[in-house]
């Protein structure tokens, strides 16, 4: 058997109370049952990236930064993506959009799929993330999880999946496993 992906679950919210951290977990527990994909859970809460400001465009590499550098080491570590995805106003959060566009060469070449939820499950805030993925010479892949009215699914701080999200999270993995290794190899190339 060849050797686990590393993939990072990226928890796009940061507000108090936030959905994202219970749907977060019950995509690390599907990953568990898994042994192709080694999900590491990342928290932009617990990294407090600044909006950019630095004078240098990230595609220029070169950081400078001491949190940005380690912002890229984390980013690098990783195979493949899962963004758990919010929408706020018909958009991905300002968080998530900042996280992504804080280092750039370190995205590139790999795989990343969307767990999202809000308005129309969030769809709106996936189609603009995908734009923002291509540009940073990702792979968004075409499976993702739409959470509709994923509050009625929390219980206590647990979201429980209904039979439809678990398919849905069964495929994104599937597909997420696949190109990683493709696009693993090829980086390895």
């Amino acid at each position: 058997m060849t050797e686990p992906l590393n993939i990072h679950v990226i928890i796009g919210s940061v507000r108090e109370g936030r959905m994202a951290l219970p749907i977060a977990n019950w995509v690390m527990e599907q990953a568990a049952l898994r042994d192709d994909l080694a999900c590491e859970l990342v928290d932009l809460k617990a990294w407090e990236l600044p909006f950019y400001w630095h004078s240098r465009a990230p595609a220029a590499g070169a950081y400078t930064d001491p949190l940005q550098q380690r912002w890229a080491g984390k980013i690098a570590a990783a195979d493949g993506y899962i963004l758990v995805a919010p929408e706020y106003n018909h958009s991905p959060s300002a968080v998530l959009k900042n996280a992504l566009d804080t280092v750039y060469a370190e995205w590139n070449r790999k795989p990343v799929s969307f767990v999202a939820y809000g308005g129309v499950g969030g769809a709106r805030s996936v189609e603009q993330l995908r734009l923002t993925s291509v540009s940073l010479e990702m792979a968004p892949l075409s499976n993702a999880v739409h959470l509709v009215r994923p509050g009625g699914k929390r219980r206590d701080d647990r979201f429980e999946g209904d039979e439809h999200d678990n398919k849905a999270l069964a495929r994104v993995f599937d597909e997420l496993a696949w190109w990683g290794r493709v696009l693993k190899a090829g980086r390895a190339g």
